[in-house]
C-alpha cells in the first residue's frame, strides 16, 4: 500500500522533474530568464510582470488551487488505469507497416542521411502540429467536447501550471492523438525509410520539442504579453495563446507552434491586441461532471 501511495505521488511530481513535460523544472527556469530579457528592455512598464510572480495571490487563490488538483488528480487516475502508451504507440505503428507493406516491400538498404532526417522530421512535425490545432478547433466547435475543454478555459489566472489544467477525458483524447500520430509516423518511417528511423525521431522530432519547450513555452500560461511582432504570421507567441483564454478571444488562435493553420482557417488574431480573461471560478466539481458554466 504504501509502495502504491509512493509511485502515485511520484507520478504526481512528474510534471517537474520529466524533461518530455513541458512544465519541466528547467524550462521554467529558461522561461524565467526569456522574461527577464524581455523586461529589461522597459524595465519601468514591464517590472510589475516579474513582481508579480513574488505575490503568494498569483500562486495561491481559487483558480490555482483547481489547477493544483486536477495535475493530481489526472495522475492519479491514469496511474489507476495503468495504460500503457507506448505499448499503444507501438502497435498502432507496426499496423500501419503492416498497411503499407500490401502495397510494396519494407525498405532494406540504409537510408541515412542529413536530408531524410529533415524530411521525416519536419513531416512529423507538420502532421503533430496540424493535428494538435484540429483537435483544439474540434473542442471548441462541438457542445460535447466544449464541456470537456471548458475545464481548462475556466481558469482566472493563467501560470505554467495552468497548461496542465485539463478534464481527464481531455488529457486521454490528447494521448490518443499523441498515440495515432507518432505511430502512423513510426510505422510510415519504418515502410519508407527502414529501421533507422528511431534515430531520426530522437535527433529531429525530440528536437523540435526540446527547443519548443525551452525557448519559453511556459510563458504561454502567464500574464506576461510577450509577442512576436511580425513573426505572429508563422508561429504562435506567449500573448497570441494568452488571447485565446481570453472571454470574448476564445475563438482564435487554436494552433500550438505554427500560426499558419489559423491563417489558413481564418482564426488568426495578433498578440497585441487586448483581451480579458474570465473573472468567476465556478465550482471544478460542476466542471468534471461536464455540466455548462456561464461565460459572462
Amino acid at each position: 500500500m504504501e509502495s502504491l501511495l509512493g509511485n502515485i505521488l511520484e507520478s504526481g511530481f512528474d510534471w517537474l522533474i520529466d524533461p518530455a513535460k513541458r512544465t519541466y523544472i528547467l524550462y521554467w527556469l529558461t522561461s524565467l530568464f526569456i522574461v527577464f530579457g524581455w523586461a529589461s528592455f522597459r524595465w519601468s512598464k514591464r517590472k510589475q510582470y516579474l513582481l508579480q510572480l513574488s505575490h503568494s495571490s498569483y500562486w495561491l487563490n481559487p483558480s490555482t488551487y483547481q489547477d493544483y488538483f486536477l495535475v493530481i488528480f489526472n495522475r492519479v487516475i491514469f496511474y489507476t488505469i495503468g495504460i500503457s502508451w507506448l505499448i499503444i504507440t507501438l502497435d498502432i505503428s507496426l499496423t500501419t507497416l503492416g498497411f503499407l507493406r500490401k502495397f510494396g516491400e519494407t525498405t532494406q538498404e540504409p537510408l541515412f542521411d542529413g536530408w531524410v532526417i529533415v524530411l521525416y522530421s519536419l513531416s512529423v512535425f507538420l502532421f503533430d502540429d496540424f493535428s494538435r490545432f484540429a483537435l483544439h478547433k474540434a473542442m471548441h466547435k462541438f457542445n460535447f467536447l466544449w464541456r470537456i475543454h471548458q475545464v481548462h478555459h475556466s481558469a482566472t489566472t493563467l501560470t505554467p501550471i495552468t497548461a496542465l489544467r485539463v478534464h481527464p477525458l481531455e488529457s486521454l483524447l490528447y494521448q490518443i492523438r499523441g498515440a495515432l500520430v507518432y505511430g502512423i509516423s513510426a510505422g510510415t518511417g519504418f515502410f519508407l525509410f527502414g529501421y533507422q528511423v528511431n534515430q531520426l525521431e530522437i535527433w529531429g522530432v525530440i528536437a523540435t520539442s526540446f527547443l519548443f519547450n525551452v525557448f519559453g513555452a511556459n510563458i504561454r500560461h502567464s500574464q506576461v504579453p510577450l509577442h512576436y511582432g511580425g513573426l505572429e504570421k508563422w508561429l504562435i507567441s506567449p500573448s497570441m495563446h494568452q488571447a485565446h483564454h481570453g472571454l470574448k478571444t476564445m475563438q482564435k488562435n487554436f494552433g500550438s507552434i505554427l500560426s499558419i493553420w489559423d491563417r489558413i482557417g481564418g482564426s488568426w488574431r495578433s498578440g497585441k491586441l487586448p483581451y480579458e480573461l474570465p473573472k468567476t471560478d465556478h465550482p471544478l466539481g460542476r466542471q468534471l461532471l461536464l455540466k455548462p458554466i456561464s461565460w459572462k
